[in-house]
């Protein structure tokens, strides 16, 4: 009985990310215009939920340079390939937030977000969202002070 418990749980623990980089690159190459939010997992591995018009969203664990080539797509249309390990992904620090990381990103890179009003949005959340040729990236962190002051200081349109 132990046995089937062991293979049961490793099988459980492997997420197969070569399957979802192959839809990732079926999707690309079709031209579709994709959905993405980026994420962490209970792992501490970065991802993105990638979906489209006619695929439903999916968990896509990502590295530097997959997360690069999906950004990339969205920007300018352009499929890259990946020579890496698709089973292997980055490893976060503990309570890192991969998404904030990435939002930080773009509004340090000039990138214009658009905002959820504050007084629209739930007490507890900041929403903002990426609109590209290729797709649309979508945030939703945690309204905390921290946060608030980070956009502020950086002159977004909260």
């Amino acid at each position: 009985m132990d046995l089937i418990f062991n293979v049961l749980t490793t099988a459980k623990e492997q997420y197969p990310n070569n399957e979802a980089h192959a839809e990732v690159m079926k999707m690309m190459t079709r031209g579709d215009k994709l959905s993405v939010k980026f994420g962490t997992t209970k792992n501490q591995h970065p991802y993105a939920w990638v979906e489209s018009k006619t695929v439903a969203g999916f968990k896509y664990e990502l590295d530097a340079e997959r997360a690069k080539n999906l950004i990339k797509y969205m920007v300018t249309g352009e499929v890259s390939d990946y020579a890496g390990d698709l089973m292997q992904s980055d490893t976060l620090k503990a309570n890192e937030d991969y998404q904030w990381e990435v939002m930080k990103q773009f509004i340090e890179n000039g990138q214009t977000l658009q905002y959820t009003p504050l007084f629209r949005e739930y007490n507890d959340k900041i929403s903002a969202m990426k609109s590209m040729f290729k797709g649309t990236v979508f945030f939703r962190i945690p309204r905390t002070t921290e946060y608030l002051d980070y956009l502020r200081e950086h002159q977004q349109d909260i």
